[in-house]
């Protein structure tokens, strides 16, 4: 079995994998990279020359698992890409979007490579998506092939190879536990011989006395403070996956008159996955069957004009991607107003980075500077800023029992920053010394045996 990492280096990046058996050929996830634009934000597909490719298997549609898959498939057009349901929906709105931001990057940021595919051929690509369902094995060319619930987004999975009595299982983003919408995974108990797994919170030790419980506690108090000092509260978020449980958040919070009733403004691209989680509310498994934030919440698209000259007075609840706040998007034009007054708060609801001005704001708080990019410039921030844990991935401590407990007798580490996959490597190593702990090196192929 040869493995090799097509991510450029190790880090939480364009992920993309690909895996032999015997002369079969699978790829796992082709997504672009979050935070650098043009050809470098791809993975390295060039090194898929001369290897074989029955399939596509795609654990998620966030687009570092999935933005590049319209590349990889237009290159091989014979090749099918599967998906659950969930996760064709998710991927119509996500690749559509991501088309048009690449055009629009195109001319302001002088890229001439973009956009690295078109709306028609996301539109072909669309109509050639497997969609497979969870728990029902379906075959491709001779493997047996088994997605699992994952947790972390609405369509995510955990997939399972097998094929000439050998078998792999990739975890891709996993949360063990539920959230408000989205179920905890529901992994097999066998062993694999090989397990890929992700590490994003390998670095990360556990908070004493920290919950999503004790989290929304906090955040409800918070939320009262900044009314009661006449402000207003804006949380920059993900529009896809946190969005929609944070508004689930709040809608309890209403419910129960730890917040009053009222509207609460999202972004454009925040409704459309909104809607579509809507649609999912029966037919996906979830927490809540049946329940549509649309028809329990009172909310309206903020627009980009409005984001500039909206009034803020006591009240305004505000819950805008991109999440980043990256430069000219309507979380960054209404953070820079709301850092300007104190009685205004600026919440984080999930991982920022720490060179975006989301991460900037984050680390200066308040009475500190921060850049807040492209022509904004650095500021002072003058308003409440604080963070809350609400991650869509499970803890390190969640997944080192679920790999110490089935012990696979090599595991791959992928989806971390060196300093996350060194942790998982030492304590794997430490509690499972009959197997082999890799760390695969970008562009490399490894011979798993």
């Amino acid at each position: 079995m040869l493995f090799t990492n097509l991510t450029r280096q190790n880090e939480i990046g364009a992920n993309c994998y690909h895996v032999q058996i015997n002369g079969h050929g699978y790829l796992l996830d082709c997504g672009t990279h979050p935070k650098i634009d043009g050809n470098d934000a791809l993975p390295r597909l060039d090194l898929l020359a001369g290897k074989p490719m029955d399939g596509v298997f795609v654990s998620h549609a966030h687009l570092d698992h999935i933005g590049s898959l319209p590349v990889i498939l237009s290159e091989r057009p014979e090749t099918r890409a599967y998906l659950t349901h969930a996760s064709c929906m998710i991927a119509d709105r996500a690749l559509h979007n991501s088309a048009s931001v690449m055009i629009k990057q195109r001319n302001e940021l002088n890229l001439m490579e973009y956009p690295f595919y078109t709306h028609g051929q996301v539109d072909r690509l669309l109509e050639d998506l497997e969609s497979v369902p969870y728990d029902r094995p379906f075959e491709v060319d001779g493997a047996q092939i088994t997605y699992h619930e994952a947790g972390h987004v609405q369509g995510a999975a955990g997939i399972w190879i097998q094929l000439d009595g050998q078998s792999l299982f990739y975890t891709g983003d996993v949360k063990f536990s539920d959230m408000k919408i989205t179920r905890g995974a529901r992994f097999p108990d066998a062993q694999p011989d090989i397990m890929i797994i992700e590490c994003t919170r390998g670095s990360m030790p556990p908070r004493p006395g920290v919950s999503w419980e004790t989290e929304i506690e906090r955040l409800a108090a918070s939320i009262q403070e900044t009314y009661a000092k006449g402000g207003s509260v804006l949380i920059p978020c993900f529009a896809l996956g946190k969005t929609q449980e944070v508004l689930k958040i709040l809608h309890d919070l209403m419910q129960e008159g730890s917040l009053p009733e009222q509207l609460i403004y999202i972004s454009g691209l925040s409704r459309s996955y909104t809607e579509i989680y809507d649609e999912l509310s029966r037919s996906h498994p979830r927490v809540c069957p049946g329940f549509k934030l649309e028809d329990n919440l009172n909310l309206t698209v903020l627009e980009q004009k409005e984001a500039m000259t909206m009034k803020l007075g006591r009240g305004r609840l505000m819950l805008i991607s991109s999440g980043m706040m990256t430069p000219r998007t309507r979380s960054n034009l209404m953070a820079q107003r709301v850092a300007a007054e104190k009685q205004h708060s600026i919440f984080f609801v999930g991982y920022v980075d720490p060179d975006s001005p989301a991460g900037k704001v984050k680390a200066a708080g308040q009475g500190g500077r921060a850049n807040m990019g492209g022509d904004a410039g650095e500021m002072e921030i003058r308003c409440q800023v604080e963070s809350f844990e609400f991650t869509s991935h499970c803890s390190r401590e969640h997944m080192l029992e679920y790999v110490t407990r089935i012990r696979p007798r090599n595991v791959v580490l992928v989806h971390g920053e060196p300093s996350s996959l060194n942790w998982f490597q030492k304590e794997l190593t430490q509690q499972m010394p009959e197997s082999k702990i890799i760390i695969p090196p970008s562009g490399e192929t490894i011979n798993l045996g």
